[in-house]
């Protein structure tokens, strides 16, 4: 007991330490699902201590202040929601890695993996860090370890590699601008510590602005936001299923929980607020518009995907931009329906096998029944449709823009559902109502891209009808981020 009371004390660390480990251990010589199976047990250790620590201070009430690590570790409320999910996530990604993998070539497969719990590992120390250095490092980890999972798949398809140079062109555009303006900020406000930013007397606000303006760009190119994803289709297409199921739901979540974090704080500065309020609206409508056009005329599932989750994006720019708890708990929301949608979509292909094309998801409900409820349930999440949790956090927005009198918000929202409409009702279609046509793959071997797509849809739809723990902790995060007691 006394173990796990000294684990619960420092679990920011351990959140970021068990995954470095697992990947470690997983990249020894060894067999592969030995690599496997170490992957997973560092997943599996860090969503528990990414739960339990979510669980602990969001709705039991322990305060944030007294889990401030000695190694430039400093939580907040969105980096504490955010973390549980990605690593909820994460861990079911790499249960799901033991068939996804099978694209790659066994002596690489290992590297796959250990690269896989590196990206989740980026991403939390994002979250997690103090400071901006200790921010834009994490970043950085996450990043160039999707990047280097997605040339993986170079040996068997030459396109994986132009897909992954296209990612390090836009990711090293993005550091350089990520860099700079962390550089700036902590000019322009005499601190590093992230959580001064919204407290500290800013003597050069343009210069602070500049700066916040740099580091969102930066994240929302690595997010996929419109119009900076243009690298985002190429490689969700090519980069092979184990990859595009790490980069569409890890590192894409993370990144835009790493958005939602900086930009948080820098709308509470009150210096800069203002103009950050605005930059990110502007950002979430055109994602909105450049990305649900984008979706409807998508000829893969990759591309469709990418471009859907990034009209998602944009109504979750658009909701923390209203700056108010209910703004932020509706944010909250979404990036739980979109994390939820992207696993069911992207796992439910993969355990169809590895249906990328949208011919090949031509009478899948006959074929692979669990696959195609899956599938439809990811479906319904982005068209927003009722008893959904995508429904729920399209409401909450729609509540919270009326209540600060956005009303062009308002139909921001209800545009991207119609949109989703379009191309979710599209793929349901495809799986329902049409025969093959063509050669199919057959199902994986082990059948485990089963459980994510599985697990995320029963999610998707439990937490549509009884939504109070997921609202609770919601409205719990956006109040410390607000500086109010949960």
């Amino acid at each position: 007991m006394s173990a796990l009371f000294l684990a619960a004390q420092h679990a920011p660390m351990l959140m970021i330490a068990a995954p470095l480990v697992g990947a470690a251990l997983a990249a020894l010589p060894a067999p592969v699902r030995v690599s496997w199976a170490w992957a997973v047990i560092a997943a599996l250790a860090t969503a528990f201590f990414g739960i339990d620590f979510a669980l602990r201070t969001l709705l039991a009430g322990a305060p944030l202040a007294h889990y401030a690590e000695g190694i430039a570790l400093s939580p907040d409320g969105f980096g504490v929601f955010a973390a549980a999910l990605i690593a909820g996530a994460g861990a079911l990604v790499l249960i799901a890695a033991g068939d996804l993998a099978k694209s790659l070539h066994p002596r690489v497969a290992p590297l796959g993996f250990a690269l896989s719990v590196c990206v989740i590992a980026g991403w939390l120390g994002a979250l997690m860090a103090r400071d901006l250095l200790g921010f834009v490092l994490g970043v950085e980890i996450g990043w160039l370890a999707g990047v280097a999972l997605a040339a993986l798949r170079g040996e068997q398809d030459r396109m994986a590699l132009n897909a992954s140079m296209r990612m390090l062109g836009a990711g090293g555009v993005g550091a350089a601008l990520l860099l700079i303006g962390a550089g700036m900020v902590g000019r322009a406000v005499g601190s590093w510590d992230i959580a001064v930013l919204e407290d500290a007397r800013i003597a050069a606000p343009g210069l602070a602005s500049a700066g916040v303006a740099m580091m969102i760009a930066a994240l929302a190119l690595k997010a996929g936001v419109a119009p900076l994803h243009l690298w985002a289709g190429a490689a969700w297409g090519r980069a092979g299923t184990l990859a595009l199921m790490v980069l569409g739901v890890v590192s894409m979540v993370g990144a835009l929980a790493a958005l939602m974090r900086i930009g948080a704080h820098a709308l509470s500065a009150p210096a800069i607020g203002h103009g950050v309020q605005w930059g990110l609206a502007a950002l979430g409508l055109a994602s909105v518009a450049i990305g649900s056009v984008q979706a409807i005329g998508a000829r893969t599932l990759p591309r469709l995907a990418a471009y859907a989750a990034a009209a998602q994006a944009g109504c979750i720019l658009i909701s923390l931009a209203l700056g108010s708890q209910a703004g932020y708990a509706a944010a909250l929301v979404q990036i739980v329906a979109l994390t939820a949608a992207a696993m069911a979509l992207l796992a439910g292909a993969a355990a169809a096998g590895e249906a990328h094309t949208l011919a090949a998801l031509d009478g899948l409900g006959r074929r692979a029944p669990l696959a195609a409820i899956a599938f439809t349930a990811g479906a319904l999440g982005l068209m927003g449709a009722p008893l959904t949790i995508g429904f729920l956090g399209r409401w909450r927005m729609i509540e919270a823009a009326v209540g600060v009198g956005w009303w062009w918000a308002a139909c921001a929202a209800i545009a991207a559902s119609l949109a989703g409409v379009f191309y979710g009702g599209r793929l349901i279609e495809r799986v329902y109502f049409r025969r093959a046509n063509m050669s199919i793959q057959s199902p994986p071997r082990w059948g485990l891209a089963f459980a994510p797509a599985l697990l995320a849809a029963i999610a998707a739809t439990a937490w549509g009808v009884e939504p109070s723990m997921l609202l609770n902790t919601a409205g719990a995060a956006a109040s410390f981020m607000l500086g109010a007691a949960p």
